[in-house]
């Protein structure tokens, strides 16, 4: 008999599987699991292991790194980033309510998709949003087995769970949320390779999901969703960075650095692939407990303790073992 699994962890193993589907990150991703296996884990990994790769994920992605890099690299080198950091925040949020997905269609609730949509007048606009964390509120629909879930879409039709032999997770999962929208928290985490040519970008993305009325024709979200309307709504941005640290002995990130200050009240944060510096960014396994703390009554190191036991069988889709 098959093992029972909830929804967001089916959503979680569909989201890490679409990962490794993407032929940058399966070239990779041999060389980053040794790396991660030799360097940060122990024969029997613990909790705080897991947790603390996110001080490491800079030096995990530069294993893979070249010098003179073309465009074409450095584009294939920012969604190798953001596949890893998403691969490393789902690894984190095993048992949690909250999964994180890249952005693919065939992923995203359609709610979702709707409340984070940008309107230029007639013209819509969605966000350089790489990642989307969605947290969901403590119902039985999300603890129950997937296959059990009973729930109407829009129009209230009944949505069935199943299409043959295949799961219909889009439906499901769609209906779920425009049900329990505002219950729901969704997080958009921009992932970036070089910091200083790109800090600008949240900023003023950030600064567009924060207002709540423009003179200009702009407006966010359509069809009667909005992330205002949602229970919480965050951005936030995480680099390498692909950048020096540190040139000739001098820090290159200070509390006063333009690239700094662009990032520095982004509503979800600013996170970067090493350890946190105070005043400058800080490490992405902070982002967890402060962006998406709600999603389990325990902490994270509570959480991934309890996941470490089945991370060769039921969780071997992350490829660790």
């Amino acid at each position: 008999m098959k093992d029972s699994q909830n929804i967001i962890e089916y959503a979680r193993e569909l989201s890490v599987k679409q990962l490794f589907m993407a032929n940058g990150f399966k070239t990779v991703w041999n060389v980053w699991r040794d790396e991660i296996r030799s360097q940060y884990l122990s024969s029997t990994p613990t909790e705080h292991q897991i947790h603390e790769l996110g001080d490491h994920l800079r030096d995990i992605f530069r294993t893979t790194g070249k010098a003179g890099r073309s465009q074409s690299d450095v584009s294939g080198g920012g969604a190798n980033w953001e596949a890893l950091v998403c691969w490393y925040l789902n690894l984190c949020l095993i048992g949690r309510r909250t999964f994180v997905i890249k952005h693919h269609n065939s992923l995203i609730p359609d709610p979702v998709k709707k409340a984070i949509t940008v309107n230029y007048g007639s013209f819509p606009s969605n966000t350089e949003s790489d990642l989307i964390a969605i947290t969901f509120p403590d119902k039985k629909d999300y603890s129950i087995d997937k296959g059990l879930i009973q729930v109407n879409d829009v129009n209230q039709n009944e949505v069935r769970t199943c299409s043959g032999s295949s799961y219909n997770f889009l439906p499901v999962i769609s209906a779920l949320v425009s049900r329990d929208f505002t219950e729901i928290e969704i997080h958009i985490i921009q992932c970036k390779t070089n910091w200083n040519d790109n800090a600008q970008i949240p900023m003023l993305w950030d600064a567009v999901y924060s207002a709540n009325n423009f003179r200009n024709g702009i407006h966010v979200g359509s069809d009667g969703y909005s992330i205002h309307d949602a229970a919480r709504f965050s951005y936030s941005f995480v680099t390498v960075p692909s950048n020096q640290l540190n040139k000739e002995g001098k820090d290159q990130y200070k509390t006063t650095s333009t690239s700094v200050l662009r990032v520095k009240n982004l509503s979800g944060g600013n996170y970067w692939g090493t350890a946190s510096k105070a005043g400058v960014a800080s490490s992405v396994k902070e982002l967890v407990e402060r962006n998406l703390k709600s999603g389990h009554a325990s902490g994270v190191l509570s959480t991934i303790k309890q996941a470490l036991p089945d991370l060769e069988t039921k969780y071997k889709y992350f490829g660790l073992f």
